[in-house]
């Protein structure tokens, strides 16, 4: 299973590789690889996959990473698992770090932000798919900005 570390605000970190949002894709496939071939009408995304299961999206706006999906293996902050989890436990370990998960999200249609990680995480139920409370994917991107008020 891959591993990685969020950045809150700046990307993940795959190993000693920063994937940070500004690279330029270029830079990213040299970290990660050829992506799979692609199978959408979007060619602004890339995608990866582990044991062929879906890994990480990609997406770019001018050839810079922009959007990051995790949308399998481990991803975690601070020693709290943030993907391969369910949202319960998931809720319990940030709010052992002070961090809350809401019940909604205001960045995307649907999922449920974490704003002080600028993190989008939903289950499958709240996408409509099968796992129930099991983390789907979780989304960050260098538009989930939080305002510093000091």
């Amino acid at each position: 299973m891959k591993h990685c570390e969020l950045v809150p605000g700046k990307g993940i970190r795959h190993g000693e590789h920063d994937i940070f949002f500004g690279l330029e894709r270029s830079a990213v496939r040299k970290v990660l690889g050829k992506p799979k071939p692609q199978e959408g009408m979007w060619d602004d995304e890339d995608e990866y996959e582990v044991e062929r299961e879906d890994w990480l999206r990609l997406r770019y706006l001018d050839n810079k990473l922009c959007d990051i999906e995790v949308l399998g293996g481990a991803l975690a902050y601070d020693g709290v698992e943030l993907k391969h989890t369910d949202i319960r436990t998931l809720k319990a370990g940030l709010n052992n770090c002070g961090i809350a998960v809401d019940d909604l999200t205001e960045w995307l249609s649907e999922g449920r932000d974490c704003v002080d990680l600028q993190i989008v995480v939903a289950t499958g139920d709240d996408i409509g798919e099968p796992g129930g409370d099991k983390i789907a994917w979780v989304i960050t991107s260098r538009d989930f900005k939080v305002e510093d008020n000091k």
